[in-house]
């Protein structure tokens, strides 16, 4: 085990019941209101300018491109 991944099992992984490594986190889901957030703390924090003008796909747009995509023929 490399010491990395030790020290981090012993200062971290502690305050958990299980692997902090193993364990699964929620999905997020991006829409109008995680965009607005967004554009609002973006004047408190440092981002990249697509991200502070709200300028990213929502998952509604996101999964209609990859469905549009997928009906492209390569040639």
């Amino acid at each position: 085990m490399s010491s990395i991944l030790r020290l981090f099992r012993e200062k971290v992984g502690r305050l958990t019941d299980q692997d902090t490594i193993d364990q699964h986190f929620c999905e997020v889901t991006v829409d109008e209101n995680v965009i607005k957030k967004t554009q609002k703390l973006a004047l408190r924090h440092r981002c990249s300018q697509r991200l502070g003008k709200g300028l990213f796909f929502t998952d509604k747009e996101k999964n209609k491109t990859i469905a549009e995509m997928r009906k492209l023929i390569l040639p």
